[in-house]
């Protein structure tokens, strides 16, 4: 077909809701077929760059606005929940925090198998649908036994929608667009903080027979499950596939992702490359990275409230002080994420000198004395800078991987990773240590300046790789950028150091 007779049949087409390709009406194993078939028809196609930007704002507020994230642990500790549960007693409430991700752990790869082999979104929004059927039931729990087991089974369910997430951020944007896109959605698990304080300082207060951590975990349960109807009816699955863009949008958001070189949306499990994903070393050094750095999560989600009470602050004060943190995850992450996409060939730099203010922050913690509270204050808002090194772990694991099923192994592997830092990181807050935690702290700082070491010789031996392939496949084209291959398999993949 001539490109006059394409741009014919362009304006042809029919409006959004009448075309033959929606979602749900077709065989989901055929998404891969139908995905070549929009690229296929526009081939040879330039791609207006105008008209580019146009479907990218337009992809952004299909996808972005739909994440959601909530935060209560951390405040629900000091309305109660810690002396009404018997959590005071040595790891009983850290425990509470470990098990959460024993449950993420255990959920996180078959959950991401089931996004990869069913529509991703419709996933997240039965699992957002679960997960606030859970919060629900936490206000029954009236003992350390039954909170450890609605913990437990809330980290199941919630293992499986961050991997989606990322798997949905690889089926829409480019390689360059993902890390920023990544930071937006991440930037919500921390960003929560402005808002959230307030509300449940609010929530906490409320003249109730109920206690204030109940009637929160009330409020947060009806709001997620809420939720995940707005997500089934609005969240896309993919661009061969969504509603409210025209058949020609799909097939150019299709053919943006050619330079990827990392493959399209398929739900055909490939074992071949599970095997691949578990033996390359990339594989784990990318895990290793992600344990390392969500060691400091809990220090800042769960802890942080603890500690500012240990610094003498009342209720209200205390919960004040988690405001900056959460202006501090979204400056940090997104600013990651922005500068990932801005700088060429620094993701693992920006990685390492993300560690730096959080050893900072460590040995404020560590060594200032009690007296200097400012000081330390501002050794706990600097250890919040671990979410701009994670947010590009998640880059790495959508952006430096090819092929369909071995991308939804990083985003498992990712995300397990994730869970063991955050079941390291509560260990090291025994509350023996408290108040001040200066051991606690110790510890983190050594997880991420190991950290550093891992990212640059990582970055060292995918430089050196991608160096080898131009010398002996030449410069990287993406004649194979839609196919399902791994990034061995295609000989024009590069790495994004």
């Amino acid at each position: 077909m001539t490109s006059q007779g394409k741009q014919e049949d362009r304006k042809s087409l029919p409006p959004p809701d009448q075309m033959s390709i929606q979602e749900g009406d077709f065989d989901k194993s055929n998404i891969h077929d139908i995905v070549l078939r929009l690229a296929a028809e526009s081939e040879g196609e330039e791609l207006d760059s105008r008209a580019e930007k146009t479907l990218l704002r337009k992809i952004d507020w299909a996808v972005m606005p739909l994440y959601y994230d909530k935060a209560i642990i951390g405040h629900a500790a000091v309305f109660g929940l810690k002396t009404d549960l018997n959590l005071t007693k040595g790891l009983q409430y850290s425990n509470t925090t470990m098990v959460f991700y024993c449950g993420f752990l255990l959920g996180c790869y078959p959950l991401s198998v089931l996004s990869q082999r069913l529509p991703t979104a419709k996933v997240c929004a039965a699992l957002c649908m679960a997960w606030g059927a859970i919060v629900l039931t936490t206000p029954a729990c009236t003992s350390y036994g039954g909170f450890i087991v609605n913990r437990f089974f809330l980290g199941v369910v919630e293992s499986g929608i961050s991997p989606a997430f990322m798997l949905i951020t690889s089926k829409w944007y480019t390689n360059q667009e993902q890390v920023l896109r990544s930071g937006l959605w991440y930037s919500c698990s921390g960003g929560v903080n402005l808002i959230s304080p307030l509300l449940n300082y609010g929530l906490g207060s409320i003249p109730s027979p109920l206690a204030g951590w109940r009637i929160m975990y009330l409020f947060a349960g009806v709001l997620t499950f809420c939720w995940s109807f707005v997500i089934w009816t609005y969240f896309p699955d993919g661009p061969a596939t969504a509603r409210g863009f025209t058949e020609y949008e799909r097939a150019m958001a299709i053919r943006r992702l050619r330079k990827n070189n990392t493959g399209v949306d398929s739900t055909h499990l490939v074992p071949s490359q599970i095997l691949e994903a578990l033996t390359d070393w990339y594989f784990w050094a990318v895990f290793v990275m992600s344990m390392l750095s969500s060691v400091a999560s809990g220090a800042s989600n769960t802890f942080a409230s603890i500690v500012f009470k240990g610094m003498g602050f009342s209720t209200f004060v205390t919960l004040m002080l988690n405001i900056p943190l959460g202006a501090m995850a979204i400056l940090t992450i997104v600013g990651s994420g922005y500068l990932g996409r801005k700088i060429p060939n620094a993701r693992h730099h920006i990685y390492s000198a993300a560690c730096l203010p959080v050893i900072l922050g460590c040995c404020l913690l560590w060594k200032l004395p009690s007296s200097n509270t400012g000081g330390r204050i501002a050794g706990v808002y600097l250890v919040t800078f671990f979410g701009s090194c994670y947010v590009q772990v998640i880059a790495f694991g959508t952006s430096n991987v090819a092929g369909y099923t071995k991308k939804s192994v990083f985003a498992a592997g990712v995300f397990m990773a994730y869970c063991l830092g955050n079941i390291i990181g509560p260990l090291l807050f025994d509350s023996k240590f408290a108040p001040r935690y200066s051991q606690s702290f110790t510890g983190i700082m050594v997880c991420f300046a190991v950290a550093i070491i891992v990212s640059e010789g990582t970055r060292f031996m995918l430089q050196r790789d991608n160096i080898r392939r131009d010398n002996e496949y030449g410069l990287p084209g993406s004649s194979h950028g839609l196919e399902d291959m791994t990034e061995r398999q295609n000989k024009d993949f590069r790495y994004q150091v």
